[in-house]
């Protein structure tokens, strides 16, 4: 399992906000995965524009891409 955090800013899907863009996005949202692709959770919020549901579909691809990053980084960690 793992949780990363995205959004859109300035019209672009952002994986792992820092503070500026976070607090100038779009959109942002919360994604809690299992390996494999199944969605545990998800929070998301539409902050300074609302976005339709090929944004959601946007972020979400991208929190499976830095998810899959946390899986590797957590598979070496414990051999």
């Amino acid at each position: 399992m793992a949780a990363v955090s995205c959004g859109i800013f300035k019209d672009t899907p952002v994986l792992d906000l820092d503070y500026i863009e976070d607090s100038s996005a779009d959109a942002d949202a919360n994604f809690v995965l299992i390996e494999g692709g199944q969605i545990a959770e998800v929070q998301a919020t539409a902050e300074g524009a609302t976005y339709d549901e090929e944004g959601l579909l946007r972020l979400l691809r991208l929190a499976r891409i830095g998810c899959d990053q946390i899986y590797a980084a957590q598979e070496k960690a414990v051999k």
